[in-house]
């Protein structure tokens, strides 16, 4: 293979390359690696240290809660007792504020019967109404008897359902059936 020169011959002895290095340029980037080396191995060690730390705090709190363990036991179970007692207080408050509902109901269903009237049945049911049921001689008669529970405090939504001649024991009388709601938060007249 032919090889040819096209560089003139003043040029051709020049060809080595040499690297001068000055000590001012090297200092810097050794210190800038220097630098960045601390800055992690600072970072890596305080991190160690939180680590460390944690653990400790850790395994003290863990000691502790294992300590306290039989306390916390006692404590839970007394939240218990106490959640069942006040459900139980609660029932108890419920059933001596409606022991005198009855009570109450019949003295004021009492004073609302005009003369001349007669209840067969009365009957409470569960949602808060009562069913009443008699017989009287007149239309007149069942509409007092309506007046007087819708003014009384005791009784509110009064409507009658049936109302009927039919006869009784040879007298013509008027069967009826009244339905109303109670109203036992409000004290009777």
């Amino acid at each position: 293979m032919i090889r040819i020169n096209l560089l003139p011959r003043e040029e051709k002895g020049h060809r080595q390359t040499s690297f001068d290095f000055k000590l001012g340029e090297l200092v810097l980037p050794v210190l800038l690696i220097i630098g960045a080396g601390a800055v992690i191995a600072g970072t890596s060690f305080s991190q160690r240290m939180s680590i460390t730390s944690l653990s400790r705090s850790i395994e003290d709190v863990d000691a502790k809660s294992r300590a306290l363990a039989p306390q916390i036991a006692r404590v839970n179970r007394l939240a218990q007792e106490r959640a069942e007692l006040d459900l139980r207080l609660g029932v108890i408050s419920k059933l001596e504020k409606g022991r005198t509902l009855s009570v109450r109901l019949m003295d004021e269903l009492a004073r609302c019967v005009p003369d001349h009237l007669w209840l067969n049945g009365a009957t409470q049911e569960t949602s808060g109404s009562i069913s009443l049921e008699g017989v009287t001689f007149s239309n007149l008669v069942v509409s007092d008897f309506m007046s007087r529970l819708e003014r009384s405090a005791m009784f509110s939504d009064v409507e009658l359902e049936v109302a009927e001649r039919t006869e009784l024991s040879d007298h013509n009388v008027v069967k009826f059936h009244i339905s109303c709601k109670v109203t036992p938060d409000e004290p009777a007249n």
